[in-house]
């Protein structure tokens, strides 16, 4: 079994350098439903399933490989969400809003919608739910939750390189022997 996973095209959305929480939530449900410019990448080869998460980038993406045949949209691929890590209406800069905002998420801290243990559920989900049998497989996602998934794919007997940061476009192939005999 080979599962390629490929992080969504880039986004067509211009950051501000800072916000106030609330219009920092407001800038990420736009980011969520931005469009994505077309990076003409090539696919390393051809899957029998494609899967992709409910954030319209991933669909988008899709669309721009041109890839024939259906796909499978889930939440389970979802980008983490985030939200400010304060209400304090003042502005903060983006990166501060951005580092604090993974920080409540990696201490468990139930300020962000999702925790770092429930990502790692919703990982563990989708591999047992989707990446069990022999079929060759692309996964468009997001690069938070991919970073989450290719270390869970590894803890699973996937092999591969383990995601640390991943650009726009870039893709990771994990194979898995899946025991039956290739000879037949």
């Amino acid at each position: 079994m080979i599962v390629t996973l490929l992080r969504h095209y880039k986004v067509n959305y211009s950051w501000k350098g800072s916000y106030t929480p609330d219009g920092y939530s407001a800038a990420m449900r736009e980011y969520d439903n931005a469009d994505v410019f077309d990076q003409t990448i090539k696919l390393n080869m051809n899957y029998q399933m494609v899967f992709i998460s409910n954030l319209p980038r991933t669909l988008s993406t899709l669309k721009y490989l041109k890839m024939d045949g259906q796909y499978i949209e889930t939440p389970l691929l979802n980008e983490v969400p985030m939200e400010p890590f304060t209400d304090k209406p003042k502005e903060y800069i983006l990166a501060k809003l951005n580092i604090r905002a993974r920080l409540q998420w990696m201490f468990n801290r139930r300020r962000q919608p999702e925790t770092r243990k429930r990502t790692t559920e919703r990982a563990k989900e989708f591999i047992t739910k989707h990446l069990t049998g022999d079929m060759n497989s692309l996964v468009i996602g997001h690069g938070f939750f991919l970073r989450v998934l290719s270390k869970e794919m590894l803890k699973h007997g996937f092999k591969g390189k383990r995601i640390v940061y991943m650009r726009n476009g870039e893709q990771y192939t994990y194979f898995r022997d899946t025991g039956r005999d290739k000879s037949r």
